[in-house]
């Protein structure tokens, strides 16, 4: 069912950042390709009735527990 699904996304600018490290000035992280890919993937979560999350400023951790919360809060019983 849908509501098992949590999509992810990013800004543009900040993927554009992480794609430079392993290739700088590659069109795999030009700001433009970043923009219609991030655009696209939202595009498509939309059209399927997909909540997504910004990882952005998340860390790896709090994407974890984000989705945990999300998707199977009975998971996070102490």
């Amino acid at each position: 069912p849908r509501k098992k699904i949590l999509g992810l996304t990013i800004q543009p600018e900040r993927l554009g950042e992480v794609r430079h490290g392993p290739r700088p000035n590659s069109r795999y992280g030009a700001l433009d390709n970043c923009r219609t890919e991030v655009a696209e993937a939202e595009a498509m979560m939309r059209r399927e009735g997909i909540r997504w999350l910004s990882t952005t400023t998340k860390s790896i951790e709090e994407i974890a527990t984000t989705i945990l919360q999300e998707l199977r809060p009975e998971r996070l019983e102490y």
